[in-house]
């Protein structure tokens, strides 16, 4: 696919809390923040639909969108701050300097580039998306060895009577995806208020940045981490190298599908246990992306493919005093799901990765959290070492389409950094119709496979659930099944 790009750079500036709004503050890293010193940036594409001219959007909505984010990075200061790295043995920080850091703001604009190319669902080149991300700058080197390094970038992108694109490079070292979302819907809301007093608006809660200290390493978990962040020398890390040959695409699982799907995975279950939207959704995605990688070739045995979850721990260590839900930093257990390869490209496929997701979340969420933090390692390593490890970026209950800037929902958004590798992008489905959205980027011709094989496995389990001859149920059996999925879809969170 030939790149053709045409970027015009309109202005760059530097975009802060109002001078003397926020005191300068310095946050410490918890065992949660130092896994992502030496792991890949966050990079997310918004897109929305505008249909005025690029002289426009400079006079009427760019000054809106600029002051909202000033009034947002006041909540959200460490977004306008930096990544601090002195030299070894003391260990980075977060740092905000009132009156001398900001973020750095780029507005372009975009000229003869296909739109609707950039939103469509279908596979399209990776390289496609990569202008209307912001570049996060080296890091300033001190003569005395400090590291300074900006968190977060931003750029916005016009595409004159077509559309707005805001994009966004971070480290993931300052905040989850639940931080992140967090910041985007507080901006959002300010924004779509036409900058009206944020005291007479009904705003997300503020974050809390306060309860770090409370926080502590059950283990010397952080020191492992900065161990291999130091011998890295990662404060360097960057945007990763592009991947060629590799397309993305969006696969869209309808309400309709999913339930149906439920219900063939609960019928398929020895004890009849109810699934939820999100098991049951990554279940069938990991199960047709590992009989893409694998080939249809190689012969089933006991290897074993290794699936990354994580659980948001907000609410959910047992302390003294409760991470609250609106905690500012990244809060993230990893829960490692492994499945036998002739379980997992089995018959009953989906309902051997359905029943290890479930076990996996039950039993992590039914632990002591903290104390199992030591072991969190070790699971990643194995993860780490075995072949085809997949994980996971968004989440449906995020709410990453409801984000109105004024301009409507998106019309498209992006998880950019999951062409890193072996990442599967979640998000509630555009359409708003309660379904689900799945991304992925793979080698083109991987990509060819993976579309055959997925809509196979949705035309499959459509059968099963509408023909005659593959249900058999007698009156008794088919009334248990249908009192059995009406309690699941009451009682588990779609």
């Amino acid at each position: 696919m030939a790149h053709l790009q045409s970027l015009n750079i309109i202005e760059t500036s530097h975009i802060s809390p109002s001078n003397g709004t926020v005191p300068s503050t310095t946050l410490p890293l918890t065992f949660f923040d130092a896994p992502w010193l030496t792991l890949p940036l966050g990079e997310s594409l918004f897109f929305f639909s505008y249909q005025n001219s690029t002289e426009h959007f400079l006079k009427d909505y760019l000054p809106n969108l600029k002051q909202s984010l000033s009034t947002t990075l006041q909540h959200f200061f460490p977004y306008a701050g930096n990544l601090v790295t002195p030299p070894r043995p003391d260990p980075p920080y977060l740092r905000y300097n009132d009156g001398q850091d900001s973020l750095l703001f780029t507005v372009a604009e975009s000229l003869g580039t296909d739109f609707d190319l950039l939103i469509t669902d279908s596979p399209k080149d990776i390289k496609v998306l990569h202008d209307f991300l912001p570049k996060l700058p080296p890091p300033h080197v001190s003569p005395e060895g400090i590291q300074t390094r900006p968190v977060m970038v931003i750029q916005v992108t016009i595409f004159p009577g077509r559309g707005i694109c805001i994009g966004n490079t971070s480290t993931h070292v300052a905040g989850d995806g639940v931080s992140f979302t967090h910041f985007m819907k507080y901006w959002m809301s300010l924004t779509k208020s036409n900058c009206k007093d944020p005291a007479t608006l009904l705003l997300p809660s503020p974050p809390i940045h306060s309860c770090r200290n409370i926080i502590k390493d059950p283990g010397e978990v952080a020191a492992g981490h900065l161990e291999r962040f130091w011998s890295q020398n990662s404060g360097k890390h960057n945007s990763h190298p592009t991947p060629e040959n590799m397309v993305r695409a969006t696969f869209t699982m309808s309400r309709n599908q999913i339930d149906n799907l439920k219900s063939l995975v609960t019928e398929q279950s020895e004890n009849q246990t109810p699934v939820s939207t999100f098991v049951v959704t990554l279940a069938f995605t990991w199960v047709n992306l590992i009989k893409t990688l694998v080939g249809e070739t190689e012969d089933k045995d006991e290897e074993v493919f290794n699936l990354m979850i994580n659980v948001d721990c907000r609410n959910r260590l047992k302390l003294a005093e409760p991470i609250p839900t609106t905690y500012f930093g990244n809060c993230m257990a990893p829960g490692i799901v492994s499945v036998k390869k002739q379980d997992l490209l089995g018959e009953k496929g989906v309902l051997a990765a359905s029943d290890a997701i479930t076990w996996r979340i039950k039993d992590m969420l039914s632990s002591d959290l903290l104390k199992t933090a030591p072991s969190w390692g070790q699971g990643v390593r194995k993860w780490v070492m075995s072949r085809f490890p997949t994980s996971i970026a968004g989440a449906p209950k995020l709410g990453l389409y409801d984000m109105d800037f004024g301009l409507g929902k998106p019309c498209k958004m992006e998880m950019v950094h999951i062409e890193t590798g072996g990442s599967i992008a979640f998000s509630e489905s555009r359409d708003g119709s309660n379904g689900v959205d799945v991304g992925l980027a793979l080698e083109k011709t991987k990509m060819d496979t993976f579309v055959s094989i997925w809509q196979q496995g949705i035309k499959k389990f459509n059968k099963a659930m509408n023909d005659p001859n593959v249900q058999e149920l007698n009156d008794e059996q088919l009334a248990l099944l249908v009192m059995q999925t009406n309690a699941a879809r009451a009682a588990i969170e779609a």
